[in-house]
């Protein structure tokens, strides 16, 4: 099993991927993308915050500190993607 700060890494190094990749891109991507990035942000932080209020006692100061992290970087990626979305339209 991974521990909950483990998950938390893990979805921030991805998260902060996807990001850094689209803010290279010289290219857009489809619409379907952007809101299936934005679905995927927002189930990310979801899971992470549910693991945080199910089970309080995995969790250490620190592994807190990361899932608040990743929650903030799951909104804001979220907020990224969706205004990508308006702006192609």
């Amino acid at each position: 099993m991974i521990p909950p700060a483990g998950m938390a890494i893990a979805a921030l190094t991805v998260m902060l991927w996807i990001l850094w990749s689209d803010s290279i891109r010289a290219r857009r991507s489809t619409p379907v993308l952007y809101a299936l990035r934005i679905a995927l942000y927002l189930i990310v932080g979801a899971i992470l915050v549910l693991n945080r209020l199910r089970y309080p006692s995995l969790f250490s100061t620190a592994a807190t500190v990361l899932v608040a992290l990743a929650v903030l970087v799951s909104l804001f990626g979220a907020c990224w993607f969706g205004r990508r979305l308006v702006a192609r339209g």
